[in-house]
């Protein structure tokens, strides 16, 4: 199918957003899908929206990932230990994503279900799916801010980080592989909960993004390489990869300058919102 360059433009922008807000990239893929009218994405165009979302990690937080490859190759400093972390909190998410993603894509993003005469579109499951989010996790992680603040405590920093601590973040971001539950939202506020501070919290979670944007990449580079030769809207693509990399790039900026003074209260009216509409719809 022929795609426009304004709706490349679209696409690529609710994905930088929401990868990096705590709002959920495949939930809004979904409901764009089915409100805005935006036609199946092509594996190409799905591949390449990693790639710019990866990008967008990269050059947001260069001096992070520097900080830990130089830390492994000199043994200094939190390098190696913070390394072995992000693999091991990934290890979930892989096992779910292999899984599970096949049967969750048929009910949050393709078929939904029907239960007894009545069927359920995919964007409903996909609103209970938002509110999940924003009860069960960005609630309890802002609860945990506002007794921080009262008590005038921050949380631990990389120092503290565990390879038990790191599992328990791993697990988190495995629920995500469920369109609507937040990647980012899920990872940062159980950081939060487990007792970090939540400039930390969200800079693990974005690091955490770097393995699985990669090896979702890679899974699917070879069917990539069959079909991008007879893709038809090239240029639309790569428009609308860039804007995913310049609003995820923005997003991350964002979520690290609002978490340092603000809480997450906006982010859960959002979702109770965007997912009771979801629902009624």
């Amino acid at each position: 199918f022929f795609m426009s360059i304004y709706d490349a433009i679209v696409v690529g922008l609710v994905q930088g957003l929401a990868e990096f807000l705590p709002v959920s990239s495949s939930g809004h893929l979904v409901v764009t899908r089915y409100f805005y009218g935006v036609h199946d994405l092509s594996l190409s165009y799905i591949v390449l929206l990693h790639v710019g979302t990866l990008a967008a990690v990269v050059f947001a937080l260069w001096r992070d990932i520097w900080r830990i490859v130089n830390d492994c190759i000199t043994g200094r400093g939190y390098g190696r230990p913070l390394a072995a972390a992000l693999v091991v909190a990934s290890i979930p998410g892989a096992l779910a994503g292999f899984f599970f993603e096949d049967i969750l894509d048929r009910i949050f993003v393709e078929q939904g279900m029907t239960l007894g005469a009545f069927p359920l579109e995919p964007y409903k499951f996909v609103g209970l799916a938002f509110i999940f989010t924003a009860q069960f996790f960005l609630h309890k992680a802002d609860l945990m801010l506002k007794q921080r603040a009262e008590q005038g405590t921050h949380g631990a920093g990389a120092d503290r980080m565990t390879l038990q601590a790191a599992l328990r973040i791993g697990f988190a971001q495995a629920l995500a592989v469920v369109p609507g539950i937040s990647r980012s939202g899920a990872t940062i506020a159980t950081g939060i909960m487990t007792g970090f501070s939540r400039d930390f919290a969200a800079r693990f979670s974005f690091l955490m993004s770097i393995p699985i944007i990669l090896g979702s990449a890679l899974a699917q580079l070879p069917k990539f390489r069959v079909e991008w030769p007879y893709e038809p809207n090239k240029q639309a693509i790569i428009i609308g990869v860039l804007a995913a990399a310049v609003s995820g790039f923005l997003a991350i900026k964002f979520m690290l300058h609002l978490l340092r003074a603000h809480d997450l209260r906006r982010f859960i009216v959002y979702l109770w919102i965007i997912g009771l509409i979801c629902i009624a719809s």
